[in-house]
C-alpha cells in the first residue's frame, strides 16, 4: 500500500524519477512515452514508476506532490511537471542544465 511518505521515499531515493503509466519500454500513454523519451534524450539514468503498478500508487502521488495528473518528473526531489512542462523545458535548455545542477 503506497503512502505520501513511500512516494516521499522514491523520490528522495532518486535523483530523476518519473512516475507515468507504463515503463521505460512500454509507456502506456502518449504523454509518458513523451517524458519518457525526452529523458532517454536527456541521457541520465532514470527510474520510472509504473502507476498501473499498484492502485494506490496515483492518490498517494497526487496527495504528495498537490499535482493531479501523469507523468510527473522529479528532479533531485523537486517536481517539475508533466510531459508539456518536460517538454517545454527540454526545448529551452532549462531541463538539461537543472538536471545538470541536480546533485549526483
Amino acid at each position: 500500500m503506497w503512502t505520501p511518505e513511500t512516494v516521499k521515499d522514491v523520490v528522495s531515493k532518486h535523483r530523476l524519477v518519473i512516475f507515468a503509466k507504463g515503463t521505460k519500454e512500454q509507456p502506456m500513454c502518449g504523454f509518458s512515452h513523451r517524458a519518457i523519451h525526452i529523458m532517454n534524450l536527456v541521457g541520465q539514468p532514470f527510474e520510472v514508476v509504473n502507476i498501473f503498478d499498484d492502485p494506490s500508487i496515483r492518490p498517494a502521488l497526487v496527495e504528495f506532490s498537490k499535482w493531479p495528473t501523469t507523468p510527473q518528473l522529479f528532479v533531485d526531489g523537486e517536481l517539475i511537471g508533466g510531459s508539456d512542462i518536460v517538454l517545454e523545458m527540454y526545448e529551452s535548455g532549462e531541463l538539461q542544465q537543472k538536471i545538470a545542477a541536480a546533485k549526483s
